[in-house]
């Protein structure tokens, strides 16, 4: 029968139902939902409120739904619709095709006629009653998904609601997940500022009444969703343009305005699989091809927003949305997660580059009769959606799962031992140690931190940090940014030398500290200690299991010499290798393949991991680069069995630093020697001796002697002995050697502590496999001398460590590294140089007359990088001759040499030989001003200027003018014609200068000053230098490289897990516990009896002895998978598998999945099974007696209703079977409340159905459970 034909069976009489007012029409849409529809069946017809009309749209549908619901409603009942069809159109289709019912249709409404049947007489109280004794009927729309189940007092809950409140329009369920049942879904739902969908739930947050109050909401989900109908046809139904989500927000927030209410109703539940939205079916409603879930409820959530946002919020809501769009798409794209970035970005634009359908749908709303102010408050909290991301983030970039941390998804959490276990508590008066025990790494980086700070106590309070190979560090983030991005660097006499690229990593760092530089440093130099203690506990984990061993390592590691005389000296690049260089080799180990069994398969993941740290720390000490290219090498020739995969992570590992670290990496690559140095200055080379380095130090302030260590070479000796885990300890000892060959080589020109750190760190892995089981093994030889040996290897190897931290403890850190002033030069010499001159100071120092060194300083003195800068720039030749002119004492005028290089004072550093004091005093044009702390000032008797306009005479008084460091904006004289504007900085094409807006032409003065020539007009002067293009693309390309390679190496975002899935049972056997308490007899007890069963199991499979007995190897998560042998007609005749696992080959769904086939099914048992009433929670595996195509439908109201007894229409517990002396039903009088009523104590037994014999027990094949009529014109007859 199609949905437009006739059919002339009148609408029997029926007793009045709950709520009798209120008219329901169900609506259900189903689109490939097959696999949901029984449930979603049962439910609707098994309300114990029903519906009074039912309709059902089919949207082109590939598997069984067209079918089941047909046989389910009636094909009258039934539309069929196009594929593409979204779930709005649907339910508007759906809602035309059906009409209203009116008293005519429902007896029930109208006032009773009086006649009474038993006394065959009229009745005179009726005719009191009005004509509608109900009152005015209320038609209500139930909208449900073929992926939502009601429970059976669903509606009567929500009909309840709108019966208190008559001003209800909307009312929505709490929606609970579809096997998870306790877990929430929904209770109400709202939309923030920047579209997110907000259920103010936790994730997986189950349901224990919290929610449950009866409350306005902006919106309900429309899975469930009752609402009147002529609300809906006032608003309109769902948005045309929201094919499938958003649009019951969209709705709600359309009804709002208008003037409705929206509420939930919490004990009204319904069990939600969200089907679309957990990608277990494909969108086909939201455009020609297949549409992804995030990109549908992106454009859903951008397209209500910007239509329902009130006109003056609209530039903040769009604002919102882009910045939003942005951050979650360059978040997406950390997550390695492309799809979903171009999820976002494709439903933002999608949905902004179509104005028209946004301006049209707002002409539509209109202003709305409801202040926007009304409706705040069931919007999100602010601040709530960025908590929510932040946790969001967390969970995306956790290395555990939920699962693993929180144990079973369904299971409960054990709260504490009770009952038996209760007896064998002990009361431990160590168990808060113990629990440190179990978990020292934050205790140990306590310790050390604490340590380090007792040792530090001198490099804490004012000032800034400098002394040794450290200079102060610039006062803000973006000066230490510019010295590193700048085009020009004004350092000496300026250039366009490459800075080194520690700087930039510095400012990020500084960036995260809110730009403090200072703050940064103590970070990297006091803390690297405890630092790196913890970074190499940590990564110790995959070598052995002993926390006690992995503590002594860290430990051993976090006070090795190199790091201690680090922090002493300020050697900025080996602190920070000694914190990232555990990291260096886990990463190495894994991206190789290594394990300590031999090979495994390395991981792309893991190679780009530790390229990234390779960079970062080349950028500090350009020496690990080397090392890495021999051990890479080493690596490849015993995997050269794989030398293709292995090579091109070689190539990646080696290269990447080369290329993101260009041009300064190449210039180290024309200067092989600049790789034995680090970041800062030059100090302290070549101090260690040969003793010094085998035993693991390089020498120098604080670094413990070479003596104190031997006992953790002797532990990494004696590892050598060891029978199993060679491969391991011989890997580490080869990087041992590589590295001590380094060192020596690094000793005659610099200082070794980079390469003894990697020394260090391979004969403490050494020693640490070596030690792992080490008891046992000498426990078990005969005594002799290897057990005192053994002994006193492991005594000097404990000790060494304690005794280095406790002298460096006592003795302090603070070296050549102090706390101090960072201004260099006397106070108001700094305070001059900032003026409009810009004037330099010459410092110069020595240890002869013969040996001078000499800087020229710009403002207060030297920062951080300007010794890497100034040494490749190069030494200015003319500035060369002037100092040792003006050093060696020619007795000539050295002011007119001095103030060509902007030269207003000399200092001598104290330290410097007397006799050049005495000739500076002689040297005509200086005057001596002042001596403090033993350094000697002079001043240049000139005019001084950084920027000078020269006269063509030479005799001619030269004019200043005003400028900043590099750049000059100021007004000029006329003057003659000849002028030239001199500059005390190099000379080079990136200098433009502009009189009056003309510019000016460049040229080279005294063979190296920049100059213009000026006319004899004045006016505004702008001097500026002009980076060139090539040098800010580089910089951006850097700063992409870099941002690209973080990507690649952090861990991916984690797959997004569908937490509402069949429970999978675990069973964890009984283990023996050693012991003689009596909880351990108890479990020793249990396990051999664990174990016994399983033998008898293995000699033959025992059975269940009586039908309906559990059995676990029956049993399966799927609810519909067949049981063996037990008769269930509704088991499908083969597949036992998850019904949402994936169906593909590729693991992923299929668009169509398997679905079970009703023609398999045992109709002919169950052919006169009627609907019985549900009075508890659903079960899976329950009988559906409407999937039986044979099966009769019913008349909800064609009969009166009677109570419910207890004590019939029951199965009888002891024999499975069904009682014919009780619950007999007279005839003619057929109550479908109270056959197969549902007893949630008894055993439901699948042998024993309804008798089929007594066809005369059960209703009618003919009755039908809906009014029919024309469903295209809303008759009925």
């Amino acid at each position: 029968m199609s949905v437009h034909s006739q059919s002339t069976a009148p609408y029997a009489a029926a007793a009045a139902p709950e709520f009798p007012r209120h008219v329901v029409t169900a609506v259900l849409v189903s689109h490939d939902g097959a696999r949901w529809l029984p449930d979603v069946l049962a439910g609707l017809l098994g309300q114990e409120r029903p519906v009074q009309d039912v309709v059902a749209a089919d949207t082109g549908s590939a598997d069984d739904s067209a079918r089941l619901v047909t046989e389910a409603l009636g094909a009258e009942r039934v539309l069929h619709l196009a594929r593409r069809t979204s779930f709005g159109t649907a339910v508007d289709e759906a809602v035309r095709t059906v009409g209203e019912l009116t008293p005519d249709d429902l007896p029930y409404l109208k006032r009773p006629s009086g006649w009474d049947p038993v006394t065959r007489s009229w009745r005179d109280d009726a005719y009191d009653l009005p004509e509608l004794p109900h009152g005015e009927p209320v038609q209500w729309l139930w909208l449900l998904h073929d992926d939502c189940a009601p429970e059976p007092d669903a509606l009567a809950e929500m009909l309840r609601v709108v019966d208190t409140d008559h001003h209800a329009a909307i009312v929505g369920p709490k929606l609970r997940g579809w096997y998870d049942r306790r877990q929430l879904l929904e209770v109400g739902v709202s939309i923030a500022n920047s579209g997110r969908r907000w259920t103010g739930l936790d994730r997986r947050e189950q349901d224990q009444g919290q929610h449950d109050q009866v409350r306005t909401v902006l919106s309900v989900s429309s899975a469930g969703m009752l609402i009147r109908r002529d609300v809906w046809e006032e608003l309109g139904g769902f948005d045309r343009r929201l094919p499938l989500m958003r649009d019951d927000v969209d709705l709600c927030w359309r009804a709002h305005a208008a003037g409705h209410r929206v509420l939930v109703a919490p004990d009204a539940i319904l069990r939600h699989a969200e089907a679309s939205a957990r990608e277990r079916r494909p969108i086909d409603c939201a455009g020609r091809f297949v549409a992804s879930p995030h990109r549908v409820d992106k454009a859903g959530a951008v397209y209500t927003m910007l239509v329902n946002a009130r006109g003056k919020m609209l530039p903040w809501v769009l604002l919102r949305l882009v910045l939003g769009t942005l951050l979650r798409t360059l978040a997406y794209l950390v997550g390695k997660v492309p799809g979903q970035a171009l999820d976002e970005v494709a439903g933002l634009f999608g949905t902004l580059l179509r104005p028209g359908r946004i301006f049209a749908a707002r002409r539509r709303r209109g202003s709305g009769v409801v202040d926007p102010a009304e409706l705040r408050g069931l919007f999100p909290p602010p601040g709530a959606t960025v908590r929510a991301t932040f946790e969001q983030v967390a969970g995306n970039f956790g290395s555990g799962s939920d699962a693993d941390s929180g144990g079973s998804r369904h299971g409960a959490v054990e709260s504490g031992p009770g009952g038996d276990d209760a007896d064998f508590l002990e009361i431990e008066q160590f168990a808060r140690l113990k629990r440190i025990g179990r978990k020292p790494g934050p205790v140990l980086f306590a310790v050390l931190l604490l340590v380090s700070l007792v040792a530090c106590r001198d490099l804490l309070g004012g000032g800034a940090l400098a002394g040794g190979a450290l200079l102060p560090a610039p006062a803000d983030v973006s000066d230490l940014w510019g010295r590193y991005a700048d085009g020009w660097h004004p350092i000496g006499t300026g250039g366009t030398q490459t800075a080194p690229p520690y700087l930039a990593v510095l400012s990020a760092l500084s960036a995260l500290f809110l730009g403090s530089t200072g703050f940064a440093l103590t970070l990297l130099l006091v803390c690297s200690v405890p630092l790196a203690g913890l970074t190499a506990y940590f990564v110790s984990r995959p070598l052995l299991e002993s926390r006690l061993l992995r503590a002594w390592a860290s430990i051993a590691y976090a006070f090795l010499p190199a790091a201690t005389g680090a922090l002493a000296t300020g050697r900025l690049g080996t602190a920070v290798l000694a914190i990232l260089l555990p990291l260096i080799a886990r990463a190495a180990v894994s991206a190789y393949g290594i394990r300590h069994g031999g090979y495994a398969r390395g991981s792309w993941r893991a190679t780009w991991a530790y390229t990234l740290l390779l960079t970062l720390t080349m950028a500090f000490t350009p020496v690990v680069w080397p090392l890495a290219v021999v051990l890479g090498i080493g690596v490849l020739a015993l995997r050269r069995d794989e030398i293709t995969a292995y090579g091109l992570r070689f190539l990646a590992t080696i290269g990447t630093p080369l290329l993101v670290l260009a041009p300064w990496s190449v210039s180290l690559l024309g200067n092989p020697s600049s790789f034995l140095k680090e970041a800062g200055l030059e100090f302290g080379t070549g101090t260690a001796s040969a003793l010094d380095l085998l035993g693991i130090s390089p020498g120098g302030p604080k670094a413990a002697g070479g003596l104190l260590l031997l006992g953790i070479v002797l532990a990494a000796l004696a590892a050598l002995m060891r029978g199993e885990r060679r491969f391991a300890v011989r890997a580490a000892w080869v990087v041992a050697l590589v590295a001590l060959v380094f060192a020596g080589l690094t000793n005659g020109s610099g200082w070794a502590g980079p390469a003894t750190l990697v020394y260090g760190i391979a004969l403490i892995v050494a020693a640490l496999v070596g030690a792992d089981g080490a008891r046992v093994r000498v426990a078990e030889l005969s005594f002799g001398w290897r057990q005192p040996v053994a002994a006193l290897i492991a005594l000097a190897a404990v000790l060494a460590p304690a005794l280095a931290a406790a002298g460096w403890m006592i003795g302090g850190a603070a070296g050549p590294l102090e706390r101090r002033d960072p201004v260099q030069v006397p106070a108001f010499v700094a305070e001059e140089s900032s003026t409009r001159d810009q004037p330099r100071t010459l410092v110069l120092d020595g240890t002869s007359p013969a040996s001078v060194s000499y800087a020229l300083v710009r403002g207060s003195g030297a920062r951080l990088g300007d010794a890497e800068l100034a040494e490749s720039g190069g030494s200015n030749s003319h500035l060369d001759k002037v100092v040792a002119n003006l050093v060696a004492g020619s007795g000539a005028d050295q002011g007119s040499q001095l103030s060509g290089f902007a030269i207003r004072y000399v200092l001598v550093r104290d330290g410097a030989p007397r006799e050049m004091s005495r000739v500076l005093d002689a040297t005509p044009g200086l005057s001596r001003l002042s001596q403090l702390d033993g350094s000697a000032l002079w001043r240049v008797d000139r005019q001084i200027a950084r920027i000078m306009i020269v006269p063509p005479g030479a005799g001619s008084e030269q004019l200043p003018v005003g400028s900043q460091p590099v750049e000059a904006h100021s007004k000029i004289p006329a003057g003659g014609s000849g002028r030239v504007l001199r500059i005390a900085d190099a000379a080079d094409s990136g200098w433009q200068a502009t009189l009056n807006g003309r510019a000016l032409t460049g040229k080279t003065v005294d063979g190296w000053a920049q100059g213009f020539e000026l006319p004899a007009e004045g006016g505004s002067l702008d001097l500026t230098y002009e980076t060139p293009i090539t040098h800010t693309a580089w910089i951006w390309a850097q700063a992409a490289l870099g941002v690209v390679l973080l990507v690649l190496a952090l861990p991916g975002r984690r797959r997004e897990i569908d937490d509402d899935l069949p429970e999978e049972s675990v069973t964890v056997p009984a283990e023996p516990v050693a012991g003689e308490g009596r909880r351990a007899r108890r479990l020793r007890a249990a396990a051999q009896a664990e174990a016994a069963a399983e033998d008898d199991g293995e000699d033959g499979e025992q059975l269940p002895e009586e039908e309906g007995e559990y059995d676990p190897a029956r049993q399966t998560t799927d609810p519909y998978a067949q049981q063996p042998d037990d008769g269930d007609p509704y088991a499908p005749q083969g597949e036992t598998q998850d019904p949402y696992a994936p169906q593909g080959d590729d693991g992923r769904y299929a668009s169509v999945p398997q679905q079970q086939q009703y023609g398999d099914w045992d109709a002919q048992q169950y052919r006169n099974a009627d609907y019985a009433q549900y009075q508890g929670e659903q079960q899976p595996t329950a009988a559906d007696p409407y999937q039986q195509g044979a099966a009769p439908v019913y008349d909800p109201y064609g009969y009166p209703q009677q109570q419910y007894d207890q004590g019939q229409g029951q199965y009888d517990q002891g024999q499975g079977q069904y009682d014919q002396n009780q619950g007999q039903y007279e005839q003619g009088l057929y109550n479908p409340y109270e056959q197969g009523a549902y007893d949630p104590q008894a055993q439901y037994d699948q042998q024993a159905p309804y008798d089929p014999q007594h066809p005369d027990e059960n209703p009618a094949p003919v009755q039908n459970p809906w009014p029919t009529g024309n469903a295209s014109r809303g008759e009925s007859e």
